[in-house]
């Protein structure tokens, strides 16, 4: 693994504390001394020994600031190397508040029980243990959101390292003490998939990122993963119309990571009847002329934002000087138009399925779905976390992203860090995993048939 002087790791913090302080689009949002924790993290990575510490250093100065947009990631060599990137023997899945087993190597497949529940390491409260030892290093605001940083961060780590894990099964607790090793050395066992309760389905379309099935009853499920690849926008639009006779639609988004905001508004122009605005979202501005001005203002100490708005109510300069003193000077865009260009409007009732792990440009669908079509929504919060990062490369090899613009939901609801609420909450279960059951695409199904029959 390359190393690293103690003269690059100080440019590269600075690099990063740099552009957050000018560009970071929340600064109102989080009450921090970004000076000082930069000092406190100066002195941490030039303690760092390895390329592995000294990114795990930056993730935790990164995750000050709490934000789903805003982060650092390690260099691929570092990722591929198993000294640093090594893995428990187990596959788990984060459902709810509970982590259970949903898969095991064939050395500790007699040892744990799959769908096992995930209650203690090393004698700590599973959910002690993760505050202490997993969230420091990546974001957190919206803790729900976090499951599957929180998977990753319990079962990779340095090759050796270990911990004695405490499950609970049909009312019995037991201790394996579980030690992380290179994941090409580890086989896997394989078991018989439960049998799926759902309605065949009839595949129509696909790619590596998405899917559209039509079931025997005639509804459409649209499942899209990511909105990163234009060419799936085509794919679909090329079976319009064999879409246009189903009786209703389900749009999954769960679990899509974002990608491009202008794939999400092409598939939901299906779905609206002429153009439509989206994203609206807010920008900061930075004059630094009133940030020379604003120095000598003995008023501006200790005031929040909040404070300020309500002090300065009736001085449109004083607080625009002290927003510029704080960089939450903002402009508000109120979405961009978009021209219609859906081969035509597919009619019928909709069901969105989202959940805590649908981010980004999935939100801004969530968004336009909601404030232009009757959908019906289902599932849990989106992940609270939309806009546009600044991506910069470290020379060091990972790189780093700021959030740069604050998306604002277009029917008002209040989404930083919360995401956009369903209609119908549901929370897979442990039971509904091990049977391979899909409590909220059965929901959806149901929301479908019901409005088709009233249609009728």
């Amino acid at each position: 693994m390359n190393t690293i002087t103690d003269a690059q790791k100080i440019y590269e913090l600075s690099k990063i504390w740099k552009e957050a302080a000018y560009n970071f689009a929340f600064w109102d949002k989080v009450d921090i001394d970004w000076d000082e924790e930069y000092k406190k993290a100066l002195a941490r990575v030039l303690e760092t020994k390895d390329l592995y510490d000294y990114y795990r250093e930056l993730k935790r100065f990164v995750t000050l600031l709490s934000d789903g947009h805003t982060d650092v990631s390690f260099p691929n060599e570092t990722v591929r190397d198993a000294e640093f990137y090594s893995m428990l023997p187990v596959f788990f899945a984060k459902p709810g508040d509970e982590i259970i087993v949903i898969g095991t190597s064939e050395d500790v497949k007699e040892d744990i029980p799959l769908f096992s529940i995930l209650i203690k390491i090393d004698g700590k409260d599973i959910h002690d243990y993760i505050r202490e030892n997993c969230y420091p290093y990546f974001w957190h605001a919206n803790e729900v959101a976090c499951g599957v940083f929180v998977l990753e961060n319990l079962v990779f780590g340095r090759r050796g390292s270990s911990a004695v894990f405490t499950f609970a099964k049909d009312r019995r607790q037991f201790d394996i003490r579980l030690e992380r090793v290179d994941p090409s050395r580890i086989v896997w066992h394989k078991t018989d998939p439960a049998p799926q309760g759902n309605a065949a389905q009839r595949l129509i379309s696909s790619s590596d990122v998405h899917t559209v099935h039509i079931t025997d009853d005639d509804i459409a499920i649209i499942r899209m993963t990511s909105f990163d690849d234009v060419s799936m926008t085509e794919k679909i639009y090329s079976c319009f119309d064999e879409l246009k006779k189903a009786k209703g639609y389900i749009l999954d988004v769960r679990g899509n990571s974002g990608g491009n905001s202008g794939n999400a508004d092409a598939i939901a122009a299906m779905f609206i009847s002429g153009d439509f605005r989206s994203c609206y979202a807010e920008t900061q501005i930075y004059e630094p002329t009133y940030k020379a001005w604003s120095m000598y203002r003995e008023d501006f100490k200790g005031l929040s934002p909040d404070e300020a708005l309500q002090k300065y109510a009736d001085d449109a300069y004083s607080l625009k000087a002290y927003r510029m003193r704080k960089n939450v000077f903002y402009v508000r865009d109120e979405g961009k138009a978009v021209a219609n260009s859906a081969p035509g409007k597919l009619n019928g009732p909709i069901a969105v399925l989202m959940n805590q792990y649908t981010f980004s440009a999935a939100e801004d669908f969530v968004d336009v779905m909601k404030m232009y079509t009757n959908a019906v929504f289902v599932g849990n919060n989106t992940a609270g976390t939309s806009g546009q990062p600044l991506c910069e490369a470290l020379e060091s090899g990972g790189f780093f992203r700021i959030c740069t613009r604050r998306c604002i939901a277009q029917n008002g609801e209040d989404i930083y860090n919360k995401g956009f609420t369903p209609d119908i909450r549901i929370t897979p279960t442990v039971e509904d995993i091990a049977s391979s059951r899909d409590a909220v695409l059965e929901k959806g199904l149901e929301i479908i048939k019901n409005n088709s029959v009233q249609e009728a």
